[in-house]
Parts: C-alpha cells; structure tokens; sequence
C-alpha cells in the first residue's frame, strides 16, 4: 500500500503550554469547530489514538489532544514519538505561554492549583518558573507558539481559527426568537427582551380577538400601524447590527424575546416578522428559528 499523501492524512493537532496559559481555551475553540477533542490525554496513549483515527472509527475534520505537565512521560517521549506520527497525519504542535505577571493574575483569579505545586513548599511563581523551564525543550520544537498574555479567550480563539481556517467549521451564531407573555412571567434564558405592550393590542377588536399573531389580518393591523411599523423596522435594524457582532465576538446561541401581554398576538407577529426578515436576507453563518413559548397557552 503505498502511503497517503499530506492531504490525505488527518489532521492531528497537540495542544500544549504552561497551565494558565489557555489549554482549556483552546481546546473548547477547536471543538466548536469541529475537532474531536481529548484533554490531558496520556503520552503513552497517544499511538493507540492514532490508529483510531487511521481506521476510520471516528469520522472529524481533525483531532486534538492536550497534553502537559500533568503527564510525567509527555517531555521524555513526545519528541521521539512525534517523528513518528508525522508518517501516518499532519502533526501540528500548538504551544501556549503567557508572561509570569499574567500567570499569577490568573491563578490569583481562578484559585486553582498549579500541578507542580505540593504540599512540599515553594511558591506559585517557582512552580510557574519550574513548568517553564521543564517545558522548554516542547516549545523549541513547537509548530506555532501563541503568547496569550494580553489576549482574551476570543482573540485565541481567532488565532486558531486563522491558522486552521481550511480546517476549522465556520463559526455560526444559532438565534432563536422567542415571543412571550408577560402574564406568563419572564422569558428565561434571553440574551435580550423588547416589551411590545406599547402597541394597539388586536385583543380589543372583537373579530381578531381569537386570532393569533399568525393570522394575516392581525398582522395587518399591527404591522400596518405606524408605531409598529417604525418598532419593527427599529427592531430589525439593531438585530442587524448585532448579531454580526455577536458572531465575531464568539457567541455561539443567542435567544431574543419579544413580549406583549398574553404572548398570543403583537410578540407573536413581531417574532414571526424578524424571523423572516432575517429568512428572506441571509447573514451569513447565522441561522434563525421562531418559537412561541405561551401561544397555546393564551389560545387555551
């Protein structure tokens, strides 16, 4: 069998650094992207992983592993072992570091453990110094070194996906807009609430009264009247505006509601009227779906 090309081979990524670095970051960002993903996964494993991969049992875009310090036999045995998994995928040794200053802040704010600390003495610095200098030959034969020290957990996440942009899923925003009554009580969870009580309320019209938001005279009637016209197109615009931004940001579910009294007309109108204003003018990798939490209710 003659061997597979370098674009053939999957891609193998290994995830390591000094802890506090952004391990955790950097492993969840490589996941939503689609990556099948193991933390603190033992050298001595490593070979057995591969030829899992090789056989097909677990179809990803890629795979990666996070290894460090926590593993006695990561330093001694990776070198010689990396060379050899180089024949059968694309290796990429990811290294993260951060500066002394920023290391101590972060433990300082999380209050974990640093792995080389004991009930034997030393400071958090000597452990943090200890790590560095343990870890060094990895670095040196790294195949990309992020300094994390003034980058939040979304600007690593953008470095990994512009490394492996030909790798990596794009990253998609999944909204869902929810209608509401607040009779009902609030919606919970929402990322953000817009009251539409203000509005003609088709409850007092005797023939729209047993109709829903769905019916196309009560939408007539709400949509048609010039202030919910201008909150919807308002409302519209700033979902514009946002969700883009969101997207960048890193946010991968967002939940928008939309309230009136009962949940059953003017929040359902609206909900369904975004939904399909976003439906009919694609933003990119942002998908839109519509639930209506107290419709059957209110119906009831």
């Amino acid at each position: 069998m003659s061997p597979r090309s370098t674009a053939e081979k999957p891609l193998l990524i290994i995830v390591t650094g000094l802890s506090g670095a952004g391990l955790s970051t950097a492993l969840r960002a490589l996941q939503d992207s689609g990556f099948y993903c193991i933390d603190n996964l033992p050298v001595e494993l490593l070979s057995q992983a591969v030829d899992l991969i090789e056989s097909g049992s677990y179809a990803s875009r890629g795979f990666a592993f996070g290894m460090d310090i926590r593993d006695e036999k990561f330093v001694s045995s990776f070198p010689a072992l990396k060379d050899k998994l180089a024949r059968r995928a694309r290796v990429d040794l990811m290294f993260l570091h951060s500066d002394e200053k920023t290391l101590l802040a972060r433990y300082g704010a999380t209050r974990r453990k640093h792995p080389l600390l004991t009930s034997a003495g030393g400071s958090l610095l000597d452990a943090i110094r200890r790590e560095a200098s343990i870890l060094g030959p990895i670095e040196q034969t790294s195949d990309v070194a992020f300094d994390t020290s003034t980058w939040s957990p979304q600007a690593l996440t953008a470095a990994i996906e512009a490394r492996y942009h030909g790798d990596v899923q794009p990253r998609r925003l999944h909204v869902i807009i929810s209608s509401f009554g607040f009779k009902y009580g609030q919606l919970r969870p929402a990322d953000m609430i817009f009251d539409a009580r203000f509005l003609p309320n088709p409850y007092f019209d005797l023939r729209l009264r047993d109709r829903s938001g769905l019916d196309e005279e009560v939408r007539k009637m709400i949509l048609q009247d010039a202030q919910g016209r201008e909150f919807f197109n308002r409302l519209e615009d700033m979902c514009r505006f946002l969700l883009p931004q969101y997207l960048a940001e890193g946010k991968h579910n967002l939940r928008i509601g939309i309230g009136c009294t009962g949940g059953f007309h003017r929040s359902v109108c609206l909900a369904e009227a975004l939904a399909e204003a976003f439906k009919c003018k694609k933003l990119p990798n942002i998908e839109i779906a519509v639930e209506h939490r107290d419709l059957l209710t209110s119906r009831g």
